[in-house]
């Protein structure tokens, strides 16, 4: 009976010793500091430190510190502040001196220095959760240098901690620079990070190379991930994987970014024969830099002294003409689609014109409609990937982002990995095709006179098709549990970091393609649901699909809907949530230019439905 006594006394100590360690391991210290007059929070756990800057918005001059997952505690312990007294709300607070921050409040916070000199802002305090953070300290310690341009890059330190204060990862980061194309002309950057080693961040595969991207463009913050979820549950292979992280950049919060896999050649990438790897080991000059450039008219890469393995493996990317001319290695094919080279890097001269001359026969069985094309092209990668293309239909298509790539000793091109979705599910508004479910990608690449038209030509072969309509019905179930609860849970667990990156970013946006559709975050949410069911219901339609009809959500709420124009109000209706307009009151065509919705600036649409209060305005012809 002692014996027991005993062990179940060393038991609880055990637990309460476990716990204990568990709690000290998430945050040791959550403590506001001073730093050159300046107020910041220092979140301490036992293995790291990362600081936190107060964010002021320069349009409103309020003042926010947006903290990670990990502070679970609304305690933050004054540290200390460099001689410098700080109040709170006129309460003056001493160096050990805790104090207690609701959510939804403001505070005046007010620093004074020995010289009398003063700092004071109206400041709130904002706290993610469930999602890890990423801190990067850049070795300037600024970021004006790597957004003068996507090419530039720096060195750093980053750290990863996971939303409940481990520490996952912590090092130098050999580099950090810009990323993406018309992303990159956003106010919130994307970026590229290379690590000094293989290393899997935030359950992610391991690799040196990662992505952060911005989700800018996504009311919801969903479609980019959604679409990886949806390659990932066709079994695209090589098909990357992403996650929501809060981003801090120098001490300072970027935002939700969604961290996902790189798309390059590897393992646990696009796990195909590395080429660059043999022409770095034949050829000095690639190490030294001094590899000599070539351009023809039609294609161009590199002279190297031994570039004679040709075979595979080849990842190559359907480019946009003005993106592939800052490409080192690409061609053109003979219809004029453009091809970049993202690996090998370091494409030879022999290298190019091998992979140049591959597609190019393929391009020609395919517009010559020859059955023979299946014998050169991977049939299953081509389905999977179009009906990631059909379901998400992202704009840029066919024009950009669209990868391929061959392996050595194989015959075939596969298609994928699936990439770049930041436009999807009808978030793009500035054409109202791109909202309307009822659309195909292939009337879109039609339509871009820039996108290769495979997609066209390949459709209606009876091998595509009928694999097409396999895979479809094989993934509904996918479907089924992504709008019944999928999607909800997703957007509950980011909801607090979008509450942050909306209160970060919300002033900076402007009227047209820079601002979001909806104010409220659930209609957005709704809206991504609304888009997906209908159109996997016209999909199902289309197929010949047996399926119990997807439904759009709708809460029995009624909205306002406003029409405005320079004299004054035109007229107000009500409408139930969730449905789309299907009335707009006559106007002048030839004093007005038309009904657009006045927060985003997209013209109308009766694909848009009503899940909040809106108000739509008519413009005077100048």
């Amino acid at each position: 009976m002692r014996k027991r006594t005993y062990m179940g006394i060393l038991l609880a100590v055990a637990v309460v010793a476990a716990v204990c360690c568990l709690y000290f391991m998430r945050i040791d210290h959550v403590q506001l500091m001073v730093e050159n007059g300046q107020p910041c929070i220092s979140v301490r756990t036992a293995q790291s430190e990362n600081r936190v800057l107060l964010w002021m918005d320069e349009e409103t001059a309020a003042g926010y510190f947006f903290l990670p997952s990990c502070v679970s505690s609304h305690k933050i312990r004054l540290g200390d502040t460099g001689g410098s007294s700080v109040r709170i709300d006129g309460k003056l607070y001493q160096e050990g001196d805790r104090f207690t921050w609701e959510e939804g409040r403001t505070y005046a916070l007010q620093i004074t220095d020995d010289s009398g000199g003063s700092f004071a802002c109206e400041a709130a305090v904002m706290a993610s959760a469930d999602i890890p953070a990423l801190f990067i300290d850049t070795a300037s310690g600024g970021m004006e240098y790597l957004h003068e341009d996507k090419e530039n890059e720096e060195t750093g330190k980053i750290c990863v901690l996971q939303a409940d204060g481990v520490t996952e990862y912590q090092d130098e980061l050999l580099r950090i620079s810009g990323r993406g194309n018309s992303t990159w002309e956003y106010e919130k950057k994307p970026y590229s990070l290379k690590l000094k080693e293989d290393q899997p961040l935030c359950g992610l595969r391991k690799s040196d190379r990662w992505r952060l991207l911005a989700l800018w463009n996504e009311g919801s913050r969903l479609g980019d991930k959604l679409a990886m979820d949806l390659a990932q549950e066709l079994g695209l292979s090589y098909s990357p994987q992403g996650t929501w992280i809060d981003l801090y950049l120098n001490g300072e919060y970027r935002g939700i970014y969604l961290l996902a896999e790189s798309i390059t050649v590897g393992s646990g990438r696009v796990d195909i024969n590395d080429i660059e790897k043999g022409n770095r080991q034949k050829n000095a000059s690639i190490e030294e830099g001094t590899a000599q450039r070539y351009e023809e008219e039609d294609n161009k890469g590199f002279l190297l002294e031994d570039g004679a393995d040709v075979d595979g493996g080849y990842l190559i990317e359907k480019d946009h003409p003005k993106h592939w001319e800052a490409e080192e290695s690409g061609f053109c094919l003979s219809r004029g689609d453009h091809f970049t080279i993202n690996a090998p890097q370091h494409a030879s001269k022999e290298q190019v014109d091998y992979i140049q001359g591959y597609v190019e026969t393929i391009d020609a069985l395919v517009q010559n409609g020859d059955s023979a094309v299946w014998e050169k092209l991977d049939l299953a990668s081509f389905a999977k990937r179009f009906l990631v293309d059909e379901i998400a239909l992202e704009m840029d298509t066919g024009s950009t982002s669209m990868y391929f790539y061959k392996d050595k000793g194989d015959e075939k091109l596969y298609s994928g990995p699936a990439w770049d979705y930041d436009r999807a599910f009808g978030e793009d508004g500035s054409d109202s095709f791109y909202v309307n479910y009822g659309e195909t990608v292939v009337n879109n690449n039609e339509r871009l006179a820039i996108a290769i038209n495979w997609y066209q030509k390949l459709y209606e072969t009876p091998e595509l098709y009928a694999r097409i309509v396999e895979e479809y019905t094989g993934v509904l179930p996918f479907f089924e549990k992504l709008l019944s609860t999928g999607i909800d849970r997703y957007a509950e667990r980011i909801r607090a970091s979008v509450a942050m990156d909306e209160a970060r970013w919300e002033s900076v946006r402007t009227s047209g393609d820079d601002l979001l559709r909806y104010v409220n975050y659930d209609a957005s949410v709704k809206y991504t649901k609304y888009f997906i069911a209908n159109r996997l219901n016209c999909l199902c339609a289309r197929w010949g699909v047996s399926h119990e009809a997807f439904a759009a959500p709708a809460d029995g709420e009624m909205h306002q809907v406003t029409f405005s124009v320079y004299e004054g109000v035109v007229e107000q209706i009500q409408i139930p949530d969730g449905e789309a307009l299907t009335y707009t009151p006559d106007y002048d065509s030839g004093v007005y230019q038309g009904w657009t919705y006045r927060r985003c600036g997209e013209s109308y649409s009766s694909y848009i439905p009503i899940y909040e209060d809106m108000e739509l305005y008519n413009a005077k012809w100048e």
